[in-house]
């Protein structure tokens, strides 16, 4: 059974097909949802935090009076490993909040979306952070948590800055600018220019995957179960650990 929507393509419909299309069916068809863990718990809290303080405030004196607002309680197994999470998380806005006096750019928006349409399919995001820069380009940007650098990583081949950079222009009508994973947790961040993207060549990758959302074979991928936060509820895993620290 195909959900109603299907004709709508979003990064994270394309993430988790390609990282198990049985994933994708349980979360996008049967809308099954996987649970918080101590990782995904934290990031939530900071996403939300930073959310907060640059709609409301962008005083870096108050970041820590939003973390302690938005701290997520959920995920976590004891007092004690939430505690631990919380402290790892006001070291994250504190580090943030340092960086935040030099920053010179203008928030547009958090959390925004774009849409716009492409050969009959409805494309779709939400930014964490739109900004204005010192000179006059614009810069769209999303968060990660983790705490660890993938050592595969490359941004040139990241296909959600490439959907953003071209949201951004079709949606939005900004066609100089940035795209970038910030990694908060490392002070690291990664752009790509908006002009380097091949927007045909990118939505026609993410076409070819959203047409095989219309099938109806969805096979577990068995290599993906120790990182997917499904596995102790899914019939195919092959790994049933709560959940991987970091």
């Amino acid at each position: 059974m195909i959900p109603n929507n299907y004709h709508e393509l979003n990064y994270s419909k394309i993430a988790t097909y390609t990282f198990c299309p049985f994933l994708y069916k349980l979360k996008y068809i049967e809308g099954k949802r996987e649970g918080l863990v101590p990782v995904t718990s934290l990031g939530v809290s900071i996403h939300r935090t930073l959310e907060e303080y640059h709609t409301n405030s962008n005083e870096p004196e108050n970041l820590l009076v939003y973390y302690n607002r938005c701290f997520l309680g959920a995920g976590y197994s004891s007092a004690a490993e939430q505690m631990e999470y919380y402290l790892k998380g006001k070291r994250i806005i504190e580090d943030y909040a340092k960086r935040e006096q030099y920053r010179k750019s203008e928030i547009l928006g958090c959390e925004k979306e774009f849409q716009f349409e492409y050969q009959g399919w409805k494309f779709r995001g939400k930014i964490d952070r739109f900004e204005k820069l010192p000179d006059g380009t614009y810069h769209v940007i999303d968060y990660k948590t983790d705490a660890k650098l993938n050592e595969n990583f490359d941004v040139t081949k990241s296909m959600q800055l490439a959907l953003y950079s071209i949201g951004a222009k079709r949606a939005w009508g900004k066609t100089q600018g940035k795209a970038s994973i910030y990694f908060v947790a490392l002070n690291k961040i990664f752009s790509i220019p908006f002009e380097e993207v091949n927007e045909d060549f990118i939505l026609e990758k993410y076409i070819e995957i959203g047409n095989k959302l219309e099938g109806d074979e969805f096979l577990p991928c068995t290599k993906s179960c120790a990182q997917c936060l499904m596995r102790m509820r899914c019939q195919h895993s092959i790994h049933r650990e709560r959940y991987i620290r970091f």
